[in-house]
Parts: structure tokens; sequence; C-alpha cells
């Protein structure tokens, strides 16, 4: 009976030990903002030259090589393209997919924002800074950038 009794308590010592370890390795672990998946406010967003797009959606998530990035966009003549790319924050260049820039690259300020610089054969040709609210429902997306000639800018705002 005593022998069941002390199997009984070690065992319980033992879940409760497992379990303060697993709650402090969740706790110890922050989310990072940026991670989900983000949805196009169009009332609140600008494009220059416009229009922009009907229907964005953007995916962020972490993987083993970085961070990454999918963008499924329906413009208003009802074509839809796709952006994806897989990035390191060190400042190197890695590809992209889908838009007319060859290579990106990124760096994180803080939790809240990461810069992306866009190249197109080596030469800087667009800068990106997204940054997200206070409250985390909101990132503003800013980009700025030249190609053939054309300089094009927009300020889009995604909610979750």
């Amino acid at each position: 009976m005593r022998s069941n009794i002390r199997h009984l308590v070690l065992s319980a010592l033992v879940l409760t030990v497992s379990l303060v370890i697993q709650i402090h390795a969740a706790l110890g672990q922050s989310k990072d903002l940026f991670i989900g998946k983000w949805i196009l406010d169009t009332d609140h967003s600008q494009f220059s030259p416009g229009p922009g797009p009907t229907n964005r959606t953007m995916i962020f998530e972490m993987k083993a090589n970085g961070l990454h990035h999918l963008t499924d966009t329906v413009g208003g003549n009802g074509g839809v393209s796709t952006i994806e790319y897989t990035a390191k924050f060190d400042g190197a260049d890695y590809p992209i997919d889908g838009i007319a820039i060859d290579t990106v690259s990124l760096k994180r300020s803080d939790a809240s924002m990461i810069e992306r610089t866009g190249k197109v054969r080596g030469m800087p040709a667009e800068t990106c800074t997204m940054k997200i609210s206070g409250d985390g429902k909101t990132l503003t997306m800013t980009i700025k950038g030249s190609y053939q000639g054309t300089n094009y800018g927009s300020m889009q705002v995604y909610k979750r």
C-alpha cells in the first residue's frame, strides 16, 4: 500500500515538474507580431500610380531559413498575382518571385518594424517599411520605388 502511495506521489511530482517546464518554455517564447494572415484594407490604402488592387492577402510565417512572405493579389482588372520570398534578417540578398525586383534583403529594426530593400540586377530599386501598430492589429506597409523610369509608391494598410 505504501509503495503504491509513493509511486502515485512520485508520478504526480514528475507530472507537475514537466508541466512547469512546459509552461515556462511557452511563456518565455514571445510571438512574432508579423506572423499570421493580413488582409488589405482598400479603403485606407493609397497607391501611386493607381488604382490599387481590389483584394490582397499577405501571410508571414517563420521557417528555419528565415521569414517566409506570401502575397496573393487580385488586381482591378481581375488578374491574379502572387509574390513570394523567404529571407533572413541579415541584410543579404534573397530571391523574390512574382515581382519586377530580383532580390530582397531584410533588416529588423525592432519587434514591430521590418525594413526591406528590393534590388534589380544588384542595384537598389525599392524600399519597403513594414510597421505593426501598438495593439498588434494593423500592419502599415510603405513602399517607394522606381522601375524602368517609372516611380511608384504605396501606403498599404492591413488588418488581421
